[in-house]
């Protein structure tokens, strides 16, 4: 936990808009990344010790985020952290020549920034054929300013020239879509829950079998589990009867990072009316009861429906309401302040709901 990282440290907090936020702290030698939400630890420094490891610290030396970078103060120079180039061909792939013959087009690769897609100029890219034997007018060219770097293939036997580039080893699980939907209860939500799967460097990963769990809120996914392609899997997910907050889970196995989905289901319509306090009260004639009549109104599962319209009547005994109707608060719930007719005896109030054929009643004798 943050609670073990020794020093005096600050953290920092990095995010892309409202998803993937991720926690840095410096503890003790090394720099760390946890998921923002579940405090799950996705890097450290020591992991890679020989290309990562921090020099010795400053005294309270805090991380700084700036342009998808992390940088840290060190007491000789300043660290910086981020994603590695792309490398990639842009030109003379899939040609086919005669042996000892020239390739028609160059072979052309293009070096970009991993953020913007800038071009990178004046770097070295080594081209090598694997020991086929061919010939290169240049092995080692340096990019120009539109970061491409290019150099003429002599064939000596045939071969071929391809680049591939696969994701790494899989670290992030992440909320791709489907976060923070509404829905009634017993309803499929409008769009499906899709969770990523990538590296370090936020390449999706296929093939990753991801478990996804409503747990005990309950609600049916259309299945338990599902293989990503190009890193994303989805499934789609219907409400419990219950209303509230529902928590979704997709977790990959033998990974600590995962994707929470925070969905909010809804009640279903009013379907019924309860009595929740105020009858059997005594009260002089003309006189305000001393508590409110309240009424609550729930869908068929039970749960409260927020913003019915509930009218009560005394079924013209002469009494009168402060406010009719009433509109069903946050709980479903319904307070009416009854004021009692001016001749004695024992009146009934009954509170209705549209679309609910029952009523609910209250006593009510007044003296």
């Amino acid at each position: 936990s943050l609670q073990n990282q020794p020093g005096g440290h600050a953290p920092s907090i990095s995010a892309n808009g409202n998803n993937n936020g991720i926690l840095w702290v410096i503890g003790g030698p090394q720099l760390s990344a946890f998921n923002a939400v579940t405090l799950a630890k996705l890097y450290a420094t020591n992991q890679l010790a020989t290309r990562d490891a921090l020099p010795l610290m400053a005294h309270f030396s805090t991380q700084t985020i700036a342009n998808g970078r992390v940088y840290v103060g060190t007491q000789a120079s300043l660290r910086v952290y981020g994603l590695l180039p792309k490398l990639l061909a842009s030109g003379g792939n899939g040609q086919t020549a005669a042996v000892f013959t020239a390739l028609p087009i160059p072979l052309q690769v293009s070096a970009a920034t991993a953020y913007s897609g800038g071009a990178i100029s004046g770097a070295t890219v080594t081209f090598s054929d694997r020991g086929q034997n061919g010939s290169f007018s240049a092995s080692s060219v340096m990019t120009d300013s539109q970061g491409l770097a290019s150099t003429t293939y002599t064939v000596l036997a045939k071969v071929t020239f391809t680049e591939t580039g696969t994701p790494g080893s899989p670290r992030w699980v992440l909320v791709q879509s489907g976060n923070q939907q509404n829905a009634p209860v017993t309803t499929m939500l409008p769009l499906p829950l899709v969770v990523k799967v990538s590296d370090s460097y936020g390449n999706g990963i296929s093939g990753i079998t991801v478990n996804l769990s409503a747990g005990t809120f309950g609600g049916t996914l259309s299945a338990s589990s599902a293989v990503t392609n190009l890193g994303r899997a989805s499934v789609n997910y219907t409400t419990s009867t219950k209303a509230g907050k529902a928590t979704i889970l997709g977790t990959v196995a033998g990974m600590t990072s995962r994707a929470q989905f925070a969905e909010t289901v809804t009640a279903g319509p009013a379907a019924g009316i309860v009595a929740i306090s105020g009858n059997g009260q005594t009260a002089a004639a003309n006189t305000p009861l001393a508590s409110p009549l309240v009424a609550r109104v729930n869908d068929q599962y039970g749960n409260p429906v927020p913003g019915a319209s509930v009218s009560f009547s005394d079924g013209a005994a002469g009494g009168a309401f402060a406010t009719n109707p009433l509109t069903t608060d946050s709980t479903g719930t319904a307070s009416a302040t009854y004021t009692t007719p001016p001749s004695p005896g024992q009146v009934t109030v009954n509170a209705t709901v549209a679309g609910v054929a029952t009523a609910v009643n209250f006593i009510v004798s007044v003296q």
